[in-house]
């Protein structure tokens, strides 16, 4: 059996079907993937992920920083906050365009991994009383 040629650039290869990722570059691909399926879907759809750089999940920013490349030609944007309750403010503003009449997108999916989920629910709540777009 011959055997495939593999490459570090695999990971964020959606045409590969068998990749060997780290958890944190496993959350990357799952960002481009979700931009993928929109798209099969006929959906035009952009990403945000946001997070703190002291986060305890560690190199979560690092990974999406390297991959900065393969996620803008995604519409996938990565931007570190000062804090958590910042982060979840700023994915809860990456909602809003649409309510202005301002997006260039049929909706914005977003990432956001929080510690303390609770505390972090209140941008949320405070900004989205009329609930969800229905495509993010």
């Amino acid at each position: 059996m011959p055997l495939e040629p593999v490459s570090l650039d695999d990971k964020y290869d959606l045409r590969k079907s068998r990749v060997f990722v780290t958890g944190f570059q496993a959350l990357v691909r799952l960002s481009l993937m979700q931009k993928e399926r929109d798209r099969r879907a006929g959906l035009n759809t952009a990403g945000y992920v946001t997070g703190y750089r002291g986060s305890p999940l560690g190199t979560l920013d690092q990974q999406f920083m390297r991959a900065g490349a393969v996620l803008a030609k995604n519409d996938i944007k990565f931007h570190p906050a000062t804090n958590e309750e910042l982060a979840a403010t700023a994915l809860s503003g990456s909602q809003q365009a649409e309510l202005r009449g301002e997006g260039r997108f049929d909706g914005v999916f977003g990432m956001f991994p929080p510690c303390q989920l609770l505390r972090h629910l209140a941008p949320w709540r405070r900004h989205c009383p009329d609930g969800r777009r229905p495509y993010g």
